[in-house]
């Protein structure tokens, strides 16, 4: 499964920009979405209490989380490195 991920901070802001660049990506690569996760959540929520953590929590060993920019993980460089760690994500 590929799975998009989309956060915005607060509900001024607008997830078409992450869309956007999500899907660019996909189509250079030739990737199809299967589903989209999208949340209005601060970053400094710890990711276990977001939808981000119910994913990282179901996903098998040859999925994928694409999102825009791997700020939209967390607020910091150390909760990033401690999902991409716990997690394996980085390939």
């Amino acid at each position: 499964m590929i799975y998009g991920y989309i956060r915005v901070s607060s509900d001024k802001q607008t997830v078409e920009n992450q869309h956007f660049e999500i899907n660019n990506f996909c189509e250079r690569n030739k990737l199809v979405i299967d589903g989209w996760i999208e949340e209005t959540i601060s970053g400094t929520k710890s990711y276990n209490k977001r939808g981000l953590g119910k994913l990282l929590k179901r996903v098998g060993k040859d999925d994928l989380i694409i999102c825009a920019e791997l700020s939209r993980l967390g607020r910091n460089l150390f909760m990033i490195m401690e999902i991409l760690n716990t997690y394996n994500c980085v390939k």
